[in-house]
């Protein structure tokens, strides 16, 4: 089997295009592998905001909570550690 690396291009009807073939290399089948450059990254979708989301404000009216994050970071503890469901 004979190996060399040959630079080419892909067209925009989707063909790979090879600039030069060593001499050497007999018409016949063969076996190629493509290695392409990272292409630039697709547009990032603008972040959702979290005030658009549905729980945005849900306790907004709540008088019982001084401290929503310690409120939360405590339901997270309590269902971190329950055993059974119904502690």
């Amino acid at each position: 089997m004979n190996a060399a690396r040959l630079k080419g291009r892909i067209s925009i009807d989707r063909r790979l295009i090879v600039d030069h073939l060593p001499a050497g290399m007999a018409p016949g089948a063969v076996e190629v592998i493509v290695l392409q450059a990272d292409s630039p990254k697709p547009a990032k979708r603008p972040k959702r905001r979290a005030a658009s989301h549905p729980a945005f404000g849900i306790w907004a009216n709540r008088t019982d909570i001084a401290e929503s994050a310690a409120y939360a970071a405590e339901l997270r503890q309590r269902l971190e550690t329950r055993s059974n469901g119904r502690d």
